[in-house]
């Protein structure tokens, strides 16, 4: 038995959760997703779509898109 338990950060449990979404995403047929975009009111003829986010390329999450990462905000006046 297991006693020490290990915490992973708050963005491996995010990669985790989208890994799994994408894995359902691949097993779903044409027609759930069709059902289940035109349930979000997303249009999956328009390659703009937000449908298709992460889809046509990599989206993978960064850090500046969640914490204010700017290392020019830390300098001090002149520099």
């Amino acid at each position: 038995m297991r006693t020490k338990v290990t915490r992973s950060s708050p963005e491996t449990a995010l990669l985790r959760v989208l890994d799994a979404l994408a894995q359902e995403l691949i097993e779903a047929s044409d027609e759930e997703i069709q059902e289940i975009a035109q349930a979000l009111r997303m249009d999956l003829t328009m390659p703009e779509s937000a449908a298709w986010a992460g889809v046509t390329y990599f989206a993978r999450p960064r850090l500046d898109e969640f914490f204010d990462v700017d290392p020019h905000k830390k300098l001090p006046e002149g520099h």
